[in-house]
């Protein structure tokens, strides 16, 4: 055979070849990437593109790549999860069932929901209902010292009467977070505490503290109230989003009564 014809006949079959290859290696239509034969499909990525950019990232080329990368990666994970067969253990399964009960419960509320839709006008009621309730409700400027027991709670109340700063007595003896801001809760209404320290704040005035302990399940409380004002509900924008989450939550509850009702449960 002539040489030259022996070379078109091997570039012939590598270009055959190649396209052969090119063939095998395209993508399936609406994938992004095929992992060991999986597709993974545009969706996924558009999806998770969609979430990066609600975080406050930029959509650009690399974000494309690095999320392709991650899909890529956590295909890969769940491929060799599954070949090691760390799926079938009874703990896998049973985590797996909650999250499938999570993952249906969801579905069903945000079903529920868009068919029993929240409008705006019933956001507005319910914060001028907000408005009418709270009108002449009190809010306290509250500090308090949470220790372990009466007696160390009695010792506290005889060095602030002694003159000890309430704000270095909590850092250094309150057992409760707040310790890191001196004991001070903050602004609250009464029904936003514990029933133990709402009941003694509205009998105290100004700038008093209690000259017994309070106890409750947290522990033993020294009370301070630091300051009193009228309440003063917050503009409609800044918490119309908050009054539409606790709306979500009532016609949550009334999905579930109404399953309840049809239900047979036996406790």
């Amino acid at each position: 055979m002539n040489k030259n014809k022996l070379v078109v006949i091997v570039l012939s079959l590598m270009f055959i070849g190649a396209s052969v290859s090119a063939e095998e290696q395209a993508l399936p239509k609406d994938a992004v990437a095929v992992v060991n034969e999986v597709a993974i499909p545009v969706k996924l990525l558009d999806q998770s593109i969609k979430l990066n950019v609600e975080q406050g990232k930029k959509e650009t080329p690399e974000l494309r790549k690095a999320v392709i990368d991650e899909l890529i990666a956590r295909e890969l994970f769940a491929q060799e999860s599954t070949k090691k067969q760390l799926d079938q253990s009874p703990e896998a399964k049973e985590q797996y069932a909650i999250l499938k009960q999570s993952f249906l419960i969801e579905l069903l509320t945000n079903d529920y929901l868009k068919k029993n839709l929240i409008s705006d006008a019933d956001v507005k009621a319910e914060y001028e209902k907000l408005q009418s309730n709270t009108h002449s409700l009190q809010q306290y400027n509250v500090s308090h010292i949470v220790v372990a027991n009466e007696a160390d709670a009695k010792d506290i109340i005889v060095k602030l009467n002694k003159g000890e700063a309430f704000d270095k007595l909590a850092k250094s003896k309150s057992i409760d977070p707040t310790k890191n801001q001196g004991g001070n809760i903050g602004w609250v209404l009464p029904t936003q505490i514990i029933p133990e320290i709402a009941n003694s704040i509205v009998i105290m005035s100004k700038n008093m503290t209690a000259q017994m302990p309070i106890h409750s399940h947290l522990g033993w409380h020294v009370l301070k109230l630091v300051d009193i004002r009228p309440f003063k509900v917050p503009a409609y924008d800044e918490v119309k989003a908050q009054i539409r989450s606790e709306l979500s939550q009532v016609k949550r509850l009334q999905l579930l009564n109404t399953l309840k009702q049809s239900a047979k449960i036996i406790q």
